[in-house]
């Protein structure tokens, strides 16, 4: 017998996690939870795993404060780690971490910052420089064994003022942040990244009167970007060969950035975080020839959400990284009532014309960078707080062999979105039947509740299945599925309310899931408009 009732999608992920509190406003497309998931494959499943780099934590498990993929040459690649003892390590491979580049730096409060530079001629080193704001700039030339101090700065760098951040912008490394000097940028000369005394170095003031001082900046649409804590954008011109006509205008007096590593340049644009946790596109225009600032956060309905669920006085640890390998940005910062960089913000730019939020919980990043993989992939990489390295979006859904939680939750709705003569908004549904439209993953369980006006109503389980071959990537939302790789999954549901949101989940080691969209049965109830 055919089923005398009414079906609806319900889509899940399209337009990612909402922060909003308004419920009638919220989209069937938003997610109130999106906890270590992701978008990337077009359904929504759970984000990739995390394997230890070292099998022994670093000795007296301090905690991984910095970190950087170091290539001093073609076909060799170390691992450079900054840990809360105020040692730099250089690992080789191995994961034991056995030469210390340099001890006894003061790193209280420090967040690393890393610049690859050097080869100014084709027989110099690369060399990396290291820069924490407290300690003169160390440099590793090459494959070195130890680390240097920088063999000219400027005179202004002494003592523990120190520049917190560089940039390799136009053949020189420009650096600040000195707290001595906190609102003027240094540059070196061309032929000598280490060379900021000679004829043709020199510095820049930067509105010296505004914000409290430098703390970010990035190369950008051949300028160079510069941002104050925690307000002040400047772009400062450097195309003229003569450095005495370079110049600095403001870009914004209003918004800053909150870390020498909340500044994420990402392809053709610049995202930020700002000290309210607000997440900002940089967008250049050539209307006017000027650079705009746009919050993301407010876009995506966020800025509350991450007020509430973030500790706003440890932001100024936050470490961001672009994620080329699944056009993503990732923010990593302190958790609500932690001093612990427990939480990562993802921004996910699989659909340019809309960016999607999501969150995850499931680690502790004191530090956040990119590891070339074997595959010559640069995979997020991750430091913790007890003397441990964590390569990250590892294929197998499992942290250290032990399952993680993947959840999410649909928008309570009351399918005032559906297109019928019947008004839908107002009206009491039935529940019949939950229908999964899935990608299968394996013989395990999704546990699904069912929420009928607020209140769970019951909990339904779906086998994630095993038959059929692998799907290929699409776009959710916009392209279809279609094959033996998409099972329908059907189970009875109770219950009736005006409105309807979903939660799912699962948590065993090694479980995935891939769901696209579910769909709701139901008949209407008799009261009357």
């Amino acid at each position: 017998m055919s089923f005398r009732g009414q079906i609806v999608e319900l889509p899940i992920g399209t337009a990612g996690l909402t922060g909003t509190k308004n419920l009638s406003v919220l989209r069937p497309d938003q997610l109130l939870e999106a906890d270590n998931v992701s978008f990337f494959f077009g359904t929504l499943h759970k984000e990739g795993g995390a394997s230890k780099y070292n099998s022994t934590a670093i000795t007296s498990a301090p905690s991984v404060i910095g970190g950087w993929d170091w290539i001093p040459s073609d076909g060799i690649q170390r691992m450079i780690v900054v840990t809360s003892a105020g040692d730099i390590l250089r690992d080789t491979g191995a994961g034991t971490f056995g030469t210390t580049l340099a001890s006894g730096l003061t790193v209280s409060s420090v967040v690393p910052f890393f610049v690859d530079c050097g080869k100014e001629a084709a027989a110099n080193n690369r060399k990396l420089f290291i820069y924490t704001g407290k300690n003169a700039v160390q440099v590793l030339s090459g494959d070195g064994v130890t680390t240097t101090a920088l063999s000219s700065p400027p005179a202004d760098w002494t003592g523990t003022s120190q520049p917190s951040f560089g940039v390799l912008h136009e053949g020189r490394v420009f650096a600040g942040g000195n707290l001595n000097d906190p609102h003027r940028i240094y540059y070196p000369l061309t032929t000598n990244h280490e060379d900021y005394l000679t004829a043709g170095a020199g510095s820049i003031a930067v509105f010296p009167g505004e914000g409290e001082r430098l703390i970010a900046g990035a190369s950008f649409k051949g300028g160079l970007i510069l941002f104050k804590r925690p307000f002040g954008i400047y772009f400062v011109d450097t195309s003229n060969s003569d450095v005495t006509k370079w110049r600095v205008t403001k870009i914004s007096k209003n918004v800053g950035a909150v870390s020498p590593q909340s500044v994420v340049p990402i392809p053709d644009d610049l995202v930020f975080m700002d000290a309210n946790a607000n997440i900002h596109l940089l967008s250049a225009t050539t209307e006017f020839g000027d650079v705009s600032t746009s919050n993301l956060s407010q876009a995506g309905d966020m800025s509350i959400y991450l007020q509430e669920n973030l500790n706003l006085g440890q932001l100024q640890n936050a470490r961001g990284i672009y994620y080329d390998g699944q056009k993503e940005v990732h923010f990593a910062v302190a958790g609500s009532g932690s001093t612990l960089v427990t939480r990562r913000i993802i921004i996910d730019y699989n659909r340019p014309d809309r960016p999607r939020f999501r969150f995850s919980t499931r680690d502790t990043c004191e530090s956040l960078w990119l590891r070339k993989d074997s595959n010559g992939v640069p995979r997020p990489t991750s430091g913790d707080a007890a003397g441990f390295v964590w390569l990250m979006d590892q294929a197998s859904r499992s942290k250290d062999s032990a399952g993680y939680n993947g959840q999410f939750q649909t928008a309570h709705t009351d399918l005032s979105f559906v297109d019928s003569p019947i008004p839908l908004a107002s009206r009491r549904k039935n529940g019949k039947f939950l229908e999964l439209v899935v990608e299968p993953q394996g013989n395990w369980n999704l546990s699904v509740d069912v929420l009928w006006d607020d209140a769970i109503t019951q909990t339904l389980q779906f086998n994630m299945g095993t038959t059929g071959a692998s799907l290929g990537s699409f776009v959710l939302g916009t392209d279809k599925l279609a094959g033996s790789t998409v099972l329908n999954k059907k189970k009875r549901i109770t219950g009736s309310g005006r409105r309807i949101s979903l939660i799912g989940r699962n948590s065993g080691d090694a479980q995935d899931f891939s769901v696209s969209k579910f769909l709701l049965h139901f008949s209407l109830g008799n009261e009357r408009l």
